[in-house]
């Protein structure tokens, strides 16, 4: 049996080690402390600024470029999982029978994926947006008896695809981010081959459906 002066010294010792910063650094957080960061561990990107390019289905059957900013916004960023939304704006150039016309578009759509924090986030993106696409023609264009003159309208262009891409933390928060995708994009635009056929049948529409590769390049926190 322990005596009673070997006993105090012992419960004396099992305090102070309780008490130790070794040992409380492992216990729960309390209420409105905030967690020190592991080391290695890096933040769930939250908002990104970037530039994106990608190309939709012209009239004639070739690509029409567009490039425009990207806002991306998470409002669920977990470790593995992300949920968030998006906006998505910029401008091209069309050209067609020696006529020109300038695009103009706005996006606003959903994106998901998963990802895994580190100082290099790989990361996997779905997404579809929705919205408007505006073109002016800045020149007449006149083909097999067909005029169009110098005009503008507004139709409608949605698309979705896939980004797959890596975040790369600098300082803090600040990341940088390049990702690689296809898109499927489809808008609403004239039938030109049918009013070439048929040219006294006036303006003729259809849907225009293409697929592209897409770039993106940002900077985000």
């Amino acid at each position: 049996m322990l005596r009673p002066e070997r006993l105090r010294t012992l419960l004396l010792m099992l305090l102070l080690f309780g008490l130790s910063p070794s040992v409380r650094a492992e216990e729960p957080d309390e209420p409105g402390v905030r967690r020190r960061a592991v080391p290695g561990e890096r933040p769930n990107p939250r908002l990104k600024l970037a530039y994106r390019t990608l190309a939709i289905a012209g009239l004639d059957g070739s690509s029409l470029w567009l490039h425009g900013g990207e806002l991306d916004a998470y409002v669920l960023s977990r470790r593995w999982l992300r949920l968030g939304a998006e906006l998505h704006g910029g401008a091209g150039q069309a050209s067609l029978a020696g006529a020109s016309a300038g695009l103009g578009y706005g996006l606003l759509g959903l994106v998901a994926g998963i990802q895994l924090p580190a100082r290099l986030t790989p990361f996997l993106e779905g997404r579809f947006a929705a919205g408007v696409l505006a073109g002016k023609l800045d020149t007449t264009l006149v083909a097999a008896g067909v005029s169009l003159p110098r005009t503008s309208a507004v139709t409608y262009l949605y698309g979705g695809g896939i980004d797959a891409g890596v975040e790369i933390y600098t300082v803090g928060r600040l990341y940088l981010s390049l990702a690689l995708g296809w898109v499927r994009s489809t808008w609403r635009g004239v039938d030109l081959q049918a009013m070439l056929r048929a040219p006294q049948a006036g303006v003729v529409l259809k849907d225009l459906t293409g697929d592209s590769v897409t770039l993106k390049v940002g900077l985000g926190i």
